[in-house]
Order: structure tokens, then sequence, then C-alpha cells
């Protein structure tokens, strides 16, 4: 094992005692609805069925793609406890996917998690998050060598998040963060490049400007380390970004941040040609709810994507939209839409003179849902997308169908 999978690992360890023992000392006494009572804890299961029409299930050209049917089983639950102002929860999610022709796809997904939200007094709270992933990566998602089987791998993550400040002080400061360990344990002529370690780190000042609005003030960095000793891939990315927060102001809240990034690789990369990035970089979200019953929520990101298999690394620019609505007690609506740029540096496109390979993502969607009790749940997604690239082995157009139902207690 790992030195660093060593180091997750004790900490998922001491972080479950610590929530564990949080959740034994909790009584409730009366159960929420679509809740069963677990000693201290609630436990909140689910389980949906779907079945997705999808006409290209590996993201290939109209050429050689290919359509099938994809059954899922996503079973989930959560066991909640709280104790006083301070909230515990435990939780599984899985996914089985199983194809109705393409049979060597078929996957199973599990996710398990623990995060506890702890306030010690009005200006001090620290959130934790514990999760670990032993899933599979869609395909056709990443830029390495056509794989038999979908490409699996173990991901450990924790995170911290501790925050200074009463609800209503002039300033407060957030210090956040976090270690990821990604490990792939199949395919290993295509995937073995890809095994890495991410660790976060940064921190926030916010200056109240009115009532509910800060203005942020963030330094951050996240530092790469690829595992094999061969990998020119170790890098640092920097970010001093400076923005606005706000909350419930005029029927919006949100937070946008612009500012520069910097990403800096390792000696071996420089000597290997890599080239140092220093950029724009920008991120926001912005939720709208003009009414009770509809909502708006914007996101947008810029900044750099550490490379899948293409390039010393990726520049990523993202805008999505999506307006929720309830038109009565029982049915929803969720309209999707959404546009993506992936500039490739340092992957060049023989067939167009050698320009590095650039690709643009658009994607739109809707969901219909409609809640026969209120245990149980019926629904349909549309969602169509299609990828434009300057190296056209890479563009592609997918439309999937997907019918589900679902239910709790």
């Amino acid at each position: 094992m790992h030195k660093n999978s060593s180091i997750v690992a004790y900490r998922a360890g001491f972080m479950l005692q610590v929530l564990v023992g949080a959740m034994a000392t909790t009584a409730m006494a009366q159960t929420p609805p679509g809740a069963m009572p677990v000693g201290p804890m609630f436990a909140y299961p689910e389980l949906e069925i779907a079945a997705n029409r999808d006409s290209n299930i590996a993201l290939q050209p109209d050429a050689t793609r290919k359509s099938g049917t994809i059954w899922y089983v996503r079973p989930a639950v959560r066991l909640e406890a709280k104790q006083g102002v301070n909230a515990f929860n435990l939780s599984y999610r899985g996914e089985y996917g199983r194809y109705d022709s393409q049979t060597n796809f078929n996957f199973n997904n599990h996710e398990v998690g623990a995060t506890g939200d702890m306030t010690f007094d009005e200006r001090n709270n620290l959130k934790l998050g514990l999760q670990y992933q032993d899933r599979v990566d869609p395909p056709g998602t990443l830029n390495i060598a056509q794989t038999p089987t979908p490409n699996k791998y173990h991901q450990p993550t924790f995170t911290a998040l501790y925050t200074y400040g009463a609800q209503d002080a002039a300033g407060k400061l957030e210090l956040k963060g976090g270690f990821l360990d990604k490990e792939y344990v199949n395919n290993r002529f295509a995937t073995s490049g890809l095994d890495h370690s991410e660790t976060d780190y940064g921190a926030t000042f916010l200056w109240r400007i009115k009532p509910r609005t800060y203005a942020t003030f963030n330094v951050k960095q996240t530092q790469y380390d690829y595992k094999e000793s061969i990998s020119t891939l170790n890098s640092t990315n920097t970010f001093a970004l400076v923005g606005l927060r706000w909350d419930a102001t005029a029927a919006t809240s949100g937070q946008i941040a612009v500012g520069r990034v910097t990403k800096k690789f390792e000696d071996a990369g420089q000597a290997a040609g890599r080239k140092d990035l220093t950029d724009t970089s920008w991120e926001g979200s912005i939720a709208w709810k003009p009414v009770s019953y509809s909502s708006i929520d914007f996101s947008t990101q810029y900044r750099p994507v550490d490379s899948t298999g293409l390039g010393n690394y990726t520049i990523n620019e993202t805008y999505q939209a999506v307006w929720t609505h309830a038109w009565t007690s029982r049915i929803t609506s969720k309209m999707l839409a959404s546009y993506s740029s992936d500039k490739f540096a340092s992957a060049p496109v023989a067939a167009i003179g050698g320009v590095d390979r650039s690709d643009t993502t658009k994607s739109g969607g809707l969901r219909l849902t409609y809640d026969m009790r209120r245990w149980l749940k019926l629904g349909a997604d549309y969602l169509h997308s299609e990828r434009s690239s300057n190296d056209v082995n890479f563009d592609y157009k997918r439309e999937q169908i997907m019918l589900f139902v679902a239910g709790t207690l």
C-alpha cells in the first residue's frame, strides 16, 4: 500500500470513530417522514430502478458509434444523527449498470461517506467530510488507449472546512483543506499513468459590505503527485481570486470570484518540455428563486484541469443553467443547458497542421417527475449532447432517454 493511501486510511478510521461516537450519544424523539429509527440514529433508505436508451454509449463518431439500453439499480441509505446544533451523517450509494448488448461495459459503483457539521460556539464551526469511491469511468471519458472493459478506480477523499466568525460579523475567515488518492485497478497498460494524489489547502477572508453581502479574498493551492516514477506531470496549481458572496438578496444567492491561476510543473516536467501556465481564472454560482415553486441555478468556471492522457493539461471553460419548476404539488420539471470548451495544451492535431486540439461540448435536456405518493416517484429524462473538435476523430452526437421509478419509506 502506498504511504499516501495509509495516511488516508488512518484519517478515515479516526474520523469514522468520531462520527459514530457522536451518533451513539444522540437521542431523537420523533421519527421524520421516510425514516426508520436505528438506535439513536435515523436511516433514510432509497431505491431507484431505471432504463436508459443511449444512442452512443462510448462517445464515438457517427461511423463507429454503438447504441444500447442500460439498466440501472441504485440503492442508497443515509444514517443521520443530531446532537444539539451538530449534525452527523453516514451514507452508502450504489449503482449497478447492465448493458443489453455491450455486456463487457457492465459495472458496479459504490460510494461510502461520512460527514460532520460541528458548531462549537457562535464564532467557530467545523465541517468534516470523508468519502470512499469504488467506481468506473464512463466509456469514452478518458483520453487514453481504448480498453476492453470500463476503467475501475478506488478513491478515498478527506475534506475539512473551518470557519471563524459570528453570523453577522464584519469579517470572517475560512480555512479549507483536502486530500484524495486515486488509483486504477484494471487495464493497467492504459491507466497506470493516471494514478495520482491531490492535496488542497487554502484560505478565504470575507468582509461584509452590505447586511448579507461579503467581499471575498481567496488564495488556494492544489498539488498533483503522480505515482509512476517516470511521470513528468507533477505540478502545483495556485489561485488568487477576489469576488462577492451574497445570500437571499432580492431572491438570489450565490458567489462569484475572478483572479489569476498559475500552474507550475516540477523540474522533471520542465526538463521534458512541459510549459508552466499563468492565466485568468474564475468560478461562480448563482441561484435565483423569483417564486417559491420555481428556481434557476447558474454556474460557471474557467480553470486548468489535469491531463487524462492527452497534452500537458486542459483549459476548461464551462457554463450551465438549470431551471426547476413545480407545475403542481406532484409534477416537477427540470430543464438543463450547458456549454463547455476544452483546450488541450501541447496536444497537436497533425491533420490540421499541428494546432493544439480544441473541443466544444453542448448539452440540453429535460427531466419530468411525478410524485405518485410521498414515498413513490416516477420520472423520465431526455438528454442531447454533442461535441465538436478540430480533430474529427473526437466528434460525437448522443441522445439518451431514460425512464425511472424511485421509492423511499
